[in-house]
C-alpha cells in the first residue's frame, strides 16, 4: 500500500475505515452483493508538473467495462468502455494544500460484477524547492499535423506525427531496440495546464529506424483548439524515462461561420478584388490567399459596420494564379474563421492593338474562371 509509513496504524486504520465505507455506499447504490472480483492497482503512469496521469490496472485473466477513480471518499472520474480492458488511464491535477491526495479505484465486468477497492495511492506534492537529483533524459521528439496549417473545420480529423530522433544516442540506451510509449499533450488556453488528451501507442523503435507515434484526434467538435506538444517513454532498469518536451503545434477549430465571395471589379480604371462576408459579422479581418497557400498575400480590416474587403489586384509570377479570400472575427473571446471562398482564377494579358497598331502602358486585361 502507497502510503507514508509514519504513524502507520492511523494510516492503517484510517484507510481500511474509508474503504469500507466506499464499499458500502456502492453496495447500496447498485444493490450488489458481495464483491466476486479481485482488486485492481492503481499507480502513477505519467506525470508533468501538477498533472498526473493515474493507470487503474486489472489482475491478469480479468477485464473490465467501467472504470471508477475515487478520490477519498468521492468519486471523480468514470470510464465506460464498449469492450473490456485490462486497464483505464485517469487524467488529473494535484493541488498544493489539498488534504485529500489519496485516490482509489475499482472496475465492473460485462456481468455487473464489481471488484473490491485499490489499495490507496497517495500522491505526493512536488516541492519546487526541493532539491533533487538530475535523472538523464531523451532527446525531445518533432512533433507534426496534417494539415500542416493545423486549421481544421468541426467534423474534421487531425493526424499528430511523434517523432523520435534518429538514432538515439547508444550512451542512454543499452538495447538496440527498446519499447516506447507516445504520448500526445494539450495546453488547456488561459490556465496554463497540460493534460494528456490521448492514449499512448506502444511501438518498438530501433536505433537505425525510428517510428513515430501517430495519433488521430476527431472528428473536431470545438475543444481540440490549442497547443499540443508530444513526449516518449521509454523502460530503463532503474524505472520509465521520459524525454524532454518537443516543439509546440498550434491548433485552429474554423466555427463554421458563412463562406464570403471573392469577385474582380473595376472601379473607374483599376481592378481591384472584392470580398464579400456575412452581413451578420461586420468589422471583420478579412483574408487574401493564393490558393494551395497557407499564408495570406494580404489582410485589411473592414470598419466595424462593414461586412467586405477591397484587395488590390496582387502581381503574379505566373500566366495564371487562383486566388480566395476569408474572414475572422472574435467571438466569445475565441477566433472564429469562415470557409475559404470559391477560387477566383485570372490570367493575365495585354489587350488587342488600337488602329494606330499602339498598345496603352501599364493596362492589363484579366479573364476570370471560377
Amino acid at each position: 500500500m502507497q502510503v507514508i509509513s509514519d504513524e502507520r496504524s492511523l494510516w492503517m486504520y484510517t484507510l481500511l475505515f474509508t474503504s469500507l465505507q466506499l464499499w458500502a455506499r456502492l453496495s447500496a447504490s447498485t444493490s450488489t452483493s458481495s464483491p466476486s472480483l479481485p482488486a485492481p492497482k492503481l499507480d502513477i503512469h505519467l506525470r508533468t508538473g501538477d498533472s498526473v496521469v493515474l493507470i487503474c490496472e486489472v489482475p491478469g485473466g480479468y477485464t473490465g467495462v467501467q472504470f471508477m477513480l475515487f478520490q477519498y471518499k468521492d468519486k471523480v472520474d468514470s470510464q465506460e468502455l464498449l469492450s473490456g480492458a485490462q486497464h483505464a488511464l485517469f487524467n488529473i491535477r494535484v493541488k498544493e494544500g489539498d488534504p485529500h491526495e489519496l485516490f482509489c479505484c475499482l472496475y465492473k465486468d460485462q456481468q455487473n460484477r464489481y471488484s473490491m477497492f485499490s489499495p490507496y495511492l497517495r500522491i505526493e506534492i512536488l516541492k519546487a524547492a526541493t532539491p533533487t537529483r538530475s535523472i538523464p533524459s531523451f532527446p525531445p521528439p518533432s512533433l507534426s499535423v496534417e494539415p500542416s496549417a493545423g486549421v481544421v473545420k468541426r467534423g474534421d480529423t487531425l493526424s499528430f506525427s511523434c517523432s523520435v530522433p534518429a538514432p538515439i544516442p547508444q550512451s542512454q540506451s543499452s538495447s538496440k531496440n527498446k519499447q516506447v510509449s507516445f504520448f500526445l499533450l494539450k495546453t488547456t488556453k488561459g490556465t496554463g495546464t497540460t493534460s494528456i488528451i490521448h492514449q499512448p501507442q506502444a511501438s518498438l523503435v530501433s536505433n537505425t529506424k525510428p517510428q513515430p507515434g501517430v495519433f488521430n484526434v476527431g472528428p473536431v467538435t470545438g475543444g481540440e483548439g490549442g497547443e499540443y506538444t508530444c513526449i516518449y517513454q521509454i523502460t530503463k532498469k532503474r524505472g520509465l524515462v521520459n524525454s524532454t518536451v518537443s516543439n509546440t503545434v498550434q491548433v485552429t477549430i474554423i466555427d463554421m461561420l458563412p463562406a464570403p465571395t471573392l469577385v474582380l471589379q473595376q472601379h473607374t480604371e483599376v481592378w481591384h478584388l472584392l470580398c464579400v462576408g456575412s452581413p451578420a459579422y461586420p468589422g471583420a479581418e478579412f483574408s487574401l490567399y493564393q490558393a494551395d497557400n497557407d499564408l495570406p498575400v494580404a489582410r485589411h480590416y473592414a470598419k466595424w459596420f462593414h461586412h467586405k474587403a477591397v484587395f488590390p489586384v496582387p502581381v503574379q509570377d505566373t500566366s495564371v494564379a487562383s486566388y480566395q479570400c476569408q474572414y475572422s472575427v472574435l467571438l466569445r473571446g475565441e477566433w472564429s474563421y469562415s470557409e475559404r471562398s470559391y477560387p477566383l482564377a485570372l490570367t493575365g494579358g495585354v489587350p488587342p492593338p488600337t488602329s494606330t497598331g499602339s498598345m496603352p502602358l501599364c493596362h492589363m486585361w484579366f479573364f476570370i474562371y471560377c
